[in-house]
């Protein structure tokens, strides 16, 4: 897996995460159907639940379970402490479990914005125009060719031949042929052409508009740095104290604060105490000095000092190499020689020279700190799943993301992960399940990035293998430092 961080030199952050340890032990004189439980936890006295059912117990406690896979819940309600889920397999014999809680260290980000309402229904129609007026009737065809003249009657039959003698009177001329047939119509002229439309109908009335919409929820107005003498309302968001806070209703001149009921916190951000001093009372996102390195409290805490194996504080930035040493002081002045003589007693040691200049300041030091964590278990889709987000003040970060995947399918998968921010995607592939150290897998991104205005940053984790439907992620960390510059 390979990450990257823009700029000539990266700001390395080492944050570090509580994990817990399990022990397992077998005796091979048990009954091979049952195992023998024993649950620890740091604090103790958290209530335990195996498979989705409340022991009545609390830690340190011991129970008899089936042998084989379980899922065991460790938490202590209302203490500022989150549950931890782990899959435990039960061997027959003594089995040992213990996990260490995590302290509840600022409220989850706010939600998306909510879905537009649907639109109305269609508008009925509207009753149609009258008909157009009927168009002229078209040019009267030509006349078809005159029918060929019909044929002549037969030849009347001649007059009976009068007496001889003299010659009679001409008989009378015979009748008229029959009138011959009519002759074939001529052919049909062709058809005139069509009229010209008659006028378009009126328009219909209109229908009736469709309900509107449900309202949206309303949007964030900033409203930028806090200020005693403007009136802010509700909705209204401002910066105050190094952390983002939005106005819950109307008010002026009173200063967000975690007790203050007219504020809600948006982003926490860092209160810087200066060195570490072991008589000082310090609250979470309190940020100290110590051993050069610089610290952020989780939880409040008294004569705790901050080291890499103290979980009651998160390493921000380590300590940077020593500036370059100052130039050595110019020779003091030679006194005059003296005269010459007898050998005189050693003169005492000249004065010393002036103190060099002092080295080149060391770069500014982080100034704002946004952490966002999640042990809800989400499965993979194929697109991409947005595992976990982070809304931050315009600024330069560095970013980092860790999460665990799991693979609870009977055929291996490919998982990815990147930041929306624009850093390099991660690859990673995860045997079948029940594998052992190849269904889960640790991945780690890290990036840089300059926001000009409030961004939200998102985790995203996709299925590449369709296949594959087991693909999920839990105990998810993000992680967003501000700082003045990157050298």
């Amino acid at each position: 897996m390979q990450t990257r961080m823009r700029g000539s030199r990266a700001i390395a952050i080492a944050l570090f995460l509580l994990g817990a340890s399990v022990a397992l032990r077998a005796d091979d004189d048990d009954d091979a159907l049952k195992g023998a439980l024993k649950v620890t936890s740091f604090p103790s006295g958290a209530n335990v639940s195996v498979d989705g059912k409340d022991t009545d117990r609390v830690t340190p406690m011991n129970i008899s379970v089936a042998v084989g896979k379980h899922t065991v819940v460790v938490s202590s309600p209302n203490s500022g402490w989150n549950p931890e889920t782990r899959t435990f397999v039960v061997a027959s014999g003594k089995n040992a479990l213990h996990v260490t809680l995590l302290p509840n260290l600022a409220a989850g980000p706010i939600g998306p914005q909510g879905p537009k309402g649907d639109p109305g229904p269609q508008g009925t129609t509207g009753p149609a125009g009258p008909a157009g007026s009927a168009g002229a009737t078209g040019a009267r065809g030509a006349i078809g060719p005159q029918g060929s003249k019909g044929d002549p009657g037969p030849q009347g039959t001649t007059g009976s031949t009068g007496p001889a003698g003299p010659a009679g009177a001409t008989g009378a001329t015979g009748a008229i042929g029959p009138q011959g047939s009519k002759g074939d119509p001529g052919p049909q002229g062709t058809t005139g052409s069509t009229g010209p439309a008659g006028p378009a109908g009126a328009t219909g009335a209109a229908g009736a508009t469709g309900p509107a919409g449900a309202q949206g929820p309303p949007g964030i107005n900033n409203r930028g740095t806090w200020n005693g003498t403007t009136a802010y309302n509700q909705n209204d968001a401002a910066y105050d104290a190094g952390s983002y806070w939005l106005a819950t209703a109307s008010n002026t001149n009173s200063e967000p604060s975690p007790a203050n009921t007219n504020w809600q916190v948006l982003a926490a951000g860092i209160n810087n105490r200066g060195t570490w001093q072991s008589t000082l009372t310090y609250n979470a996102n309190d940020a100290v000095t110590d051993a050069g390195s610089f610290w952020l409290a989780r939880i409040t805490n008294t004569n705790s000092e901050p080291s890499s194996s103290n979980f009651l504080w998160l390493q921000l930035a380590a300590q940077g190499a020593p500036g370059p040493a100052g130039a050595p002081g110019a020779a003091g002045v030679a006194g005059p020689p003296g005269l010459t003589g007898s050998q005189g007693p050693v003169g005492p040691a000249g004065p010393t020279g002036p103190t060099g200049a002092g080295g080149p300041a060391g770069p500014t030091g982080i100034s704002h700190a946004y952490l966002a964590r999640s042990t809800f278990t989400l499965p993979l889709s194929v697109p991409g799943t947005g595992i976990l987000t982070l809304v931050v003040p315009p600024g330069l970060y560095v970013i980092w993301g860790k999460t665990w995947l799991q693979n609870t399918d009977t055929v291996a998968g490919q998982a990815s992960c990147r930041l929306s921010s624009g850093s390099d995607v991660t690859r990673v592939s995860l045997q079948a399940a029940g594998q052992l150290g190849g269904d889960r897998m640790s991945v780690s991104i890290q990036d840089s990035a300059v926001f000009t205005q409030i961004t939200t940053i998102i985790f995203i984790c996709k299925n590449d293998d369709p296949v594959n439907q087991g693909l999920s992620a839990n105990d998810d960390v993000l992680t967003a430092v501000a700082v003045d510059n990157i050298n």
